[in-house]
């Protein structure tokens, strides 16, 4: 393999681990007592870390005449990467914008589960640098287990939040935040998808 289509999974690695920091970091500042106006700076600054890191990787693309997967699925799987600390990003935007104080348990909750797909996906990205296809279909199953359990704390808290809270701007703000939060995990089975999709044409 030429080292231009070296550097093509490289990149590939380099933001599923970028992913992995920013979740683990998401978790960590929830579990303690967060400062959302540094959480989402630090947000930012591995929104941008990935963006620059897709942009290299959409040149190196470019600049390379033969590619050991196809072009789509490099670009395919970048951008659907990218929208995970997108997400994430989004959240914290909220954060500052609704004037959230504390990390309620539910929030503590997703950021557990969407830094567990993050695990996921940086193993399953190593596993497609070294070429180990076969395997990788272990970490889609989780992946889709993950997402499940999304699902499920999304209803659990729509459900407690209707049915304890009378404040309707408070349920606004929150359940908008839910549902972001729902939705990076459901970024994380499109990385899933992408990747299962990638097995079967290279299998």
């Amino acid at each position: 393999m030429s080292k231009r289509s070296q550097q093509l999974f490289n990149y590939l690695v380099q933001i599923a681990e970028n992913i992995d920091v920013a979740t683990q970091a998401f978790e960590n500042e929830l579990l303690e007592s967060p400062d959302f106006g540094t959480l989402t700076n630090h947000m930012k600054a591995f929104e941008e870390k990935g963006d620059d890191l897709i942009s290299k990787l959409f040149t190196l693309l470019n600049n390379t005449y033969i590619t050991p997967l196809e072009r789509e699925d490099y670009v395919t799987l970048a951008v659907t990467l990218d929208d995970i600390v997108d997400g994430i990003y989004a959240c914290n935007v909220r954060f500052s914008l609704y004037g959230v104080e504390h990390a309620t348990p539910t929030m503590v909750e997703f950021a557990k589960v969407i830094h567990a797909c993050s695990l996921e996906i940086t193993a399953a990205i190593r596993k497609l640098n070294e070429r180990k296809l076969m395997p990788i279909r272990e970490h889609i199953k989780n992946l889709n287990i993950l997402e499940k359990r999304g699902d499920q704390l999304l209803h659990a808290a729509l459900r407690s939040l209707f049915a304890e809270c009378r404040d309707a701007i408070e349920i606004m703000k929150m359940k908008e935040i839910y549902e972001i939060l729902e939705d990076v995990t459901d970024r994380c089975e499109d990385v899933a998808d992408v990747l299962e999709s990638v097995i079967l044409k290279n299998a």
